[in-house]
């Protein structure tokens, strides 16, 4: 018998990461909703090499071009035949999550929950189906502290457990610098509305002294492009392999975005030991010591970034990238992955 089923999106290298430490306690089964798909950051942000633990996946091509209903009743064949202690859900925005926990024993039912309270609606129609949705399972992992407030604003009753994460970060080895500012910023991520690119791109306009390294692809990117000073470079795509060089020559990593369930990239910033300024709408905005590791801004206040970059100087800087993180980042994601490990 498996403790866990886990149907999840597509093989997100993160995700791989976070199931291979899992399936060295824990026997899994892990269910890809399709193997791809058209929003990703980089050619190698899907990894199924190596995977330790057992795995199928339900559509070969694009999640977003997957047979819905092929989904189902493939679902409903796996849970006919495969014996689990509990069926974890990653979400509750699809209809197959929406299958399994309504059709499955409520108390075998739990949800991974990366959304935060930032970005949920709780009232009116929306807010009734999350809490029909969450009626259906017993317990939640939430991400952190945001997403454990949508879940008390929605009078959650379960058991929720905090797992500080949405996955594991690649930790390629790397030598540990002694950082001098040099006014280099860097942003990395998806080139979209929610990102809150335009008023970041608006702000280093403002500052001609101050570099901006922006890394991605997107919607956006024709537009930020056209608006940007000669003080903003793009580089488009790079490879999750190819990183390591930009967390390792820019100053400080920026999320600016007025929601983000999570902030991968900041994980990553800190395993390196480059300070974050980052968004208090972001998830992962928890792991941030305001002055310690980073900074935190409240995008809402239009003046806030640019006060806060204003505000850099070489010795607050040192102070800031004095710290080193990986280590940190390291028991972080043994916390997480014990998390999973319930009785």
């Amino acid at each position: 018998m498996y403790d866990y089923i886990i149907i999840t999106h597509i093989p997100a290298f993160y995700k791989v990461n976070l199931y291979n430490e899992m399936s060295k306690k824990l026997k899994l089964h892990v269910v890809f909703i399709a193997s791809e798909t058209t929003e990703k950051r980089a050619t190698d942000f899907i990894n199924t090499k190596p995977i330790s633990f057992s795995y199928e996946i339900l559509d070969k091509g694009s999640f977003q071009h997957r047979s819905k209903l092929r989904n189902i009743r493939k679902l409903r064949a796996i849970l006919l035949s495969t014996p689990t202690k509990r069926v974890l859900v990653s979400g509750w925005d699809l209809v197959e999550f929406w299958y399994l926990v309504c059709s499955n024993v409520k108390k075998k039912n739990y949800l991974a929950l990366e959304s935060t309270i930032f970005e949920s609606r709780t009232d009116g129609v929306r807010g009734w189906i999350k809490k029909l949705f969450l009626s259906r399972v017993s317990g939640v992992f939430a991400s952190g502290l945001l997403h454990k407030q949508l879940l008390l604003a929605l009078s959650f009753k379960g058991n929720i457990y905090i797992t500080q994460g949405v996955g594991v970060i690649n930790k390629p080895k790397f030598s540990p610098v002694i950082r001098l500012y040099k006014k280099k910023y860097l942003y990395v991520g998806r080139l979209s509305e929610e990102k809150n690119l335009t008023y970041l791109v608006q702000t280093f306009n403002e500052l001609d002294d101050v570099e901006l390294t922006i890394v991605g692809t997107g919607p956006l990117k024709e537009k930020l492009e056209n608006l940007a000073k000669q003080n903003i470079y793009f580089h488009g795509q790079v490879d999750n392999a190819q990183l390591k060089s930009f967390y390792m020559e820019n100053d400080f990593l920026i999320l600016p975005s007025l929601r983000e369930p999570w902030g991968l990239v900041v994980e990553e910033a800190l395993y390196f030991g480059l300070p974050v300024v980052i968004s208090n709408k972001c998830g992962a905005s928890e792991l941030i010591k305001d002055g310690v590791n980073g900074l935190i801004f409240d995008p809402e206040v239009p003046s806030s970034l640019k006060v806060i970059i204003n505000e850099q100087t070489i010795d607050s800087y040192s102070g800031l990238s004095s710290i080193n993180d990986s280590v940190s980042i390291k028991i972080k994601d043994e916390r997480q992955v014990k998390s999973y490990a319930l009785p």
